[in-house]
């Protein structure tokens, strides 16, 4: 088990400069039902369109510059797990900032869905450093458990008591993946964005079912699974495999 010293002796190793992912597990499940999308979405939901060759984006975050952004670390996030869930955004209504993966065909995608909470986005968008990265790291969590769908992991993962812990903390380590890639197509990416995020909303109710992991946990899956792109060069079923290893063992 890493310390919280070489947790983030790890973040600044991966280019942070010091100043979060699912959001606190105890404000919400990063995984729902199609039962549960509906209730979310309502009878008519609106598709975040991500294909980056059209020039408009309709049922975006209504900022034309960030859902460019946006779409771009969409579809790379879909080339990278091989995967294409549709997106949308919601109101969250009381129930405070979430984001969800769902395996529902809702949103028009045979590989899921995932949607992203208005109160969540504007929360992550006021981060004084680099807040569309903090953004980009919540998406990648979640195609993360779109990926884990697809490929029937969740009973390799889930535990016995059924807690859902290394579902998260694999999530977050392909989450880190995927830093890696785009750290080595860019090199000043700013990949310790992601363990900040992860780290930030890690979680101590360790007895709740819906448990994600602590902050040191989830910061080291994500500086973990950056490590397997950036420094090993691991291609996507080899970085699968690590995470279920690495995260078996914390």
């Amino acid at each position: 088990m890493y310390s919280r010293r070489k947790v983030l002796g790890g973040l600044l190793s991966i280019g942070c400069i010091p100043r979060c992912a699912c959001a606190e597990a105890g404000h919400f499940s990063c995984v729902i039902s199609d039962e549960h999308l509906a209730a979310t979405l309502g009878s008519d939901p609106m598709p975040f369109n991500f294909d980056i060759n059209k020039d408009a984006y309709e049922n975006g975050s209504g900022n034309k510059d960030f859902d460019r952004a946006l779409a771009i670390t969409l579809t790379k996030l879909s080339d990278s797990f091989g995967i294409l869930p549709g997106f949308a955004f919601f109101h969250e209504g009381s129930e405070g900032a979430n984001a969800f993966a769902s395996r529902s065909r809702r949103l028009g995608r045979a590989d899921g869905s995932v949607v992203f909470g208005k109160t969540l986005l504007n929360f992550l968008m006021r981060s004084r450093d680099n807040p569309e990265l903090r953004v980009a790291a919540v998406c990648a969590h979640e195609f993360a458990h779109i990926m884990q769908f697809r490929l029937n992991l969740q009973d390799r993962l889930v535990g016995a008591d059924r807690h859902v812990k290394r579902v998260e903390l694999h999530a977050d380590f392909m989450a880190g993946y995927f830093a890696g890639i785009r750290k080595k197509e860019r090199p000043d990416f700013p990949a310790a964005v992601f363990a900040l995020t992860q780290f930030t909303f890690g979680d101590t109710n360790y007895n709740d079912l819906d448990h994600h992991g602590t902050p040191d946990e989830r910061g080291q899956a994500v500086v973990g699974g950056f490590q397997a792109s950036h420094r090993d060069s691991k291609g996507l079923g080899d970085a699968i495999e690590e995470g279920i290893r690495f995260v078996s063992k914390i």
